[in-house]
């Protein structure tokens, strides 16, 4: 609609409502009015349009690992508009990845309460939850995972074709213990779906199933029948059945799959964290181990990765264990300011400066 027309219709009554000879009060009316709808126009949606602009450059910068930027922007939004549900929900994403898990599921919650049919703020208030229930105490940690898998349910009812929720609900159900939440019937259920929905993700819901049963040989089948479909970028099947190896004792088949990652992609940053991880926890080669960590921290590591301040932590293990103290010392220092309410970050640290008593 031009300006003009918009002005019309404002002021299309002004003259009907004007006395009898005062046309010249209309004429003057519309002069005046005609540049304040303009004004009061542009003043809406300068407050609309860059929130939502905002809000789609936040979406970008998380997606290429600019988180800060990205905090910046929704951090400025939410102070114009606090109830805004997709910037808090934004920002809960951030905080969740930094693990600053109290602040997380603060935002989260509010996200979800200012728009609870959105599964996605569903999604990832489960998330948020199941992180609180990660660093919590027993009881604690059990009401939160219960308050995990509802927020998993209603992400599932909301959008029954989300793959992530019903994965990692089925996930949930699968390991979860019985008081906790867990229910290996319901993950039959879920696992049918997923089924329907993928060939990859039905192939490893089917292992982990036969895994929980005790049919190791069964489960097996299923993990690596996954990794023959797998074409994703993030391997995931791979990773499954290197996980699925290392919690059957099988050390060096774990560390083959990982490493035949690396054949195919040289600069998987996932798959040197887990040979890392692996060695420094099984004091095998710990020099291999240095060596992945150290490659792990030259780039920001992708979205759904283990942390800078992971590697960190990792690393100082491993110099720890070499009797380079000084150097372990500097790295747990780092995971912890990284990520300051992480206990483990921190009894490492502790324990260490009481050994050589600073």
């Amino acid at each position: 609609m031009a300006w003009d027309s918009c002005v019309d219709v404002d002021m299309g009554n002004v003259g009907k409502c004007c006395p009898k000879g005062e046309f010249g009060l209309e004429v003057q009316l519309r002069k005046f009015c005609s540049p304040v709808v303009i004004l009061l126009t542009l003043c809406f949606w300068s407050n609309c349009f860059p929130q939502a602009v905002g809000l789609e450059k936040a979406k970008e910068l998380i997606a290429s690992g600019e988180i800060s930027e990205a905090q910046e922007i929704i951090s400025s939004i939410l102070k114009t508009d606090p109830n805004n549900a997709e910037a808090n929900f934004l920002m809960a994403r951030i905080l969740l990845k930094g693990q600053e898990n109290d602040r997380a599921l603060d935002f989260a919650e509010r996200a979800v309460k200012i728009d609870a049919t959105n599964a996605e703020y569903h999604l990832w208030l489960a998330r948020a939850y199941l992180a609180k229930a990660m660093e919590s105490g027993v009881i604690n940690s059990f009401r939160y995972a219960r308050k995990g898998k509802g927020e998993y349910e209603k992400a599932v009812e909301l959008d029954p074709e989300n793959l992530e929720a019903r994965f990692e609900l089925f996930m949930f159900l699968v390991i979860a213990p019985g008081f906790a939440g867990g229910d290996i019937k319901k993950a039959e259920k879920e696992a049918s779906a997923i089924e329907k929905m993928s060939d990859l993700y039905g192939s490893y819901t089917r292992g982990a199933l036969c895994e929980r049963r005790g049919d190791i040989d069964s489960a097996e089948i299923y993990y690596m029948k996954a990794v023959e479909i797998d074409t994703s970028s993030t391997f995931f099947a791979h990773f499954a059945l290197s996980f699925f190896y290392e919690r059957q004792k099988r050390v060096d088949d774990a560390l083959r799959v990982l490493r035949n990652i690396l054949g195919i992609k040289s600069d998987m940053p996932a798959a040197l964290f887990h040979i890392g991880r692996i060695q420094v926890t099984n004091k095998g080669d710990l020099d291999e181990a240095e060596h992945c960590f150290k490659r792990y921290l030259e780039v920001e590591p992708p979205k759904n990765a283990p942390n800078w301040a992971a590697a960190h932590w990792r690393l100082g293990m491993v110099y720890e264990l070499k009797g380079r103290r000084v150097e372990a010392l500097e790295e747990y220092r780092k995971a912890v300011e990284l990520a300051p309410k992480v206990e483990d970050y921190r009894k490492s640290l502790e324990d260490l400066e009481r050994k050589i008593g600073k």
